[in-house]
């Protein structure tokens, strides 16, 4: 006769079969003034992954890190991967904090760092400020007209 542990399936940890959304919010001034607070790098990495309420199982899987090497790097004994793993890190996690960190610990004012436009992004606002141009124009000449 098979034992219980024989009858059991194993179980998953919980985790749907497809990937869980991560808990994602706005960086407000407040989270930046937590993230600052974080002692280390390695302190910011972890928090990124706290905040997303994810579990270990659900980073370092679709980074192709082995659990036990995950372990030490959540520990600071191993360092996180040095190739494109690392930016995946973040789309994982769907959070920047680790460079909020890094920017804000170095001096610079995470706020006011932007991402690079593509060449439509940069196409669009320059159209979208001719056209402020021309509505501004507009409204001086028919206050002129006015008058």
């Amino acid at each position: 006769m098979p034992t219980d542990s024989e009858n059991r399936n194993q179980l998953e940890l919980g985790l749907p079969t497809g990937r869980r959304k991560p808990h994602v919010e706005p960086v407000t001034p407040e989270l930046i003034r937590i993230i600052r607070r974080k002692p280390t790098l390695l302190a910011s990495w972890n928090f990124a992954q706290d905040f997303a309420e994810l579990e270990d199982k659900e980073v370092y899987d679709p980074l192709q890190v082995d659990s036990s090497h995950w372990t030490k790097i959540g520990k600071g004994t191993a360092s996180p991967p040095a190739d494109e793993r690392f930016t995946r890190y973040f789309d994982i996690v769907e959070n920047e904090f680790p460079l909020i960190w890094l920017a804000e610990n170095r001096g610079y004012d995470w706020t006011t760092i932007r991402k690079h436009q593509s060449n439509e992004q940069k196409r669009i606002a320059e159209q979208d400020q001719e056209i402020r141009d021309l509505r501004r124009t507009l409204a001086l000449m028919l206050e002129a007209q006015r008058k």
